[in-house]
């Protein structure tokens, strides 16, 4: 069954991008496994950086052999290059910066969102999170790392929340600098995430940031 259009018009909510400060007195702690993690005051997480070899390789990813079409914003020095044999762009809107695709495959969408305004990374991380939770507001953070992508340092983030009683998933890259900045976000609903990761991680793996 299609997501119907007013839910994908409520989840662009995401896009509003606002001023925000950054709390402090961020912690440390140990999860049940003995992983290191660093709280956040706002109640988000992520796991502590690991330094073996291991660790770091896991953390490139480059955009596939397969991603040859590329779509530029009008703003910021970025590209998203994507096949698109399984991704479509549906619009995009040259005055704020902002694009839609849809997998041709599934009830999975993609949106891009750049500005030329360097924003922090933990501003804009901030403002993703209130930005869901203007939607969803039960949104949260489930998972945050730092990945090495096509050779730049990006956020790489996952949301949940419940818009009109249906549970979606929100998996993003996140970059903020002097190029500018920019939110690729994938979603689709909860049940259907695991089934559409893959796709959603390629696509995301298209971001080059120049």
């Amino acid at each position: 069954m299609k997501i119907k259009a007013n839910v994908i018009l409520l989840l662009m909510i995401l896009i509003g991008l606002a001023q925000t400060t950054v709390g402090q007195g961020t912690m440390r702690a140990k999860t049940e496994s003995g992983k290191d993690v660093i709280l956040y005051p706002d109640g988000t997480w992520k796991y502590a950086l690991e330094t073996s070899e291991a660790s770091i390789q896991r953390s490139l990813y480059n955009k596939l052999p397969s991603a040859k079409t590329v779509f530029r914003p009008a703003r910021g020095e970025f590209a998203i290059w994507y096949d698109e044999s399984k991704w479509q762009l549906e619009r995009r809107r040259e005055d704020d910066g902002i694009a839609h695709f849809r997998l041709l495959a599934g009830d999975a969408y993609a949106m891009v969102i750049a500005e030329e305004l360097a924003i922090p990374i933990e501003s804009l991380k901030k403002i993703a999170l209130q930005n869901a939770k203007e939607a969803a507001t039960d949104s949260r953070v489930v998972s945050e790392e730092s990945r090495i992508v096509n050779g730049k340092e990006i956020l790489c983030m996952q949301i949940e929340g419940t818009v009109e009683k249906i549970p979606f998933t929100y998996y993003g890259y996140y970059y903020g600098g002097k190029q500018g900045t920019i939110q690729v976000i994938t979603f689709t609903g909860q049940n259907l995430f695991t089934k559409y990761q893959r796709e959603f991680t390629d696509f995301l793996n298209g971001l080059e940031i120049h």
